[in-house]
């Protein structure tokens, strides 16, 4: 669960209290978020996954049963909330490079480049 925004106003959250349930004992304070509390559930276990294949996308499509564009589209995703960016999109050249590497077929390859004409 994502709980870097307040599901009331919408407004970001600040952690203000540390608590240990073993020895009961509470910081309080102005604590930070890291980047892992922005990213859901899902994300966080596409991260997981992508770790255990060491970041091999070709794996990572064969572990979660999704197309390698679905893949890649995931990935720009989360680095696109990592850094407060819009997700970049695969040039043309990038499209025919993983075309020629195998990652994608020609059908893929169409359908991406298309998509990217139409934007």
């Amino acid at each position: 669960m994502n709980f870097t925004n307040c599901p009331i106003c919408k407004g970001e959250l600040k952690i203000r209290v540390l608590h240990c349930p073993h020895c009961e004992i509470s910081f309080q304070g102005d604590f930070e978020n890291n980047w892992l509390a922005e990213l859901d559930a899902g994300q966080l276990e596409f991260i997981r996954l992508f770790l255990l294949v060491q970041g091999n996308l070709k794996e990572l499509q064969n572990q979660l049963g999704i197309s390698y564009p679905t893949v890649k589209n995931r990935l720009a995703e989360i680095i696109g909330i990592i850094t407060k960016k819009e997700p970049v999109t695969d040039t043309v050249i990038d499209v025919l490079s993983d075309l020629e590497e195998g990652f994608i077929n020609v059908d893929e390859a169409i359908n991406m480049i298309t998509q990217r004409r139409e934007k």
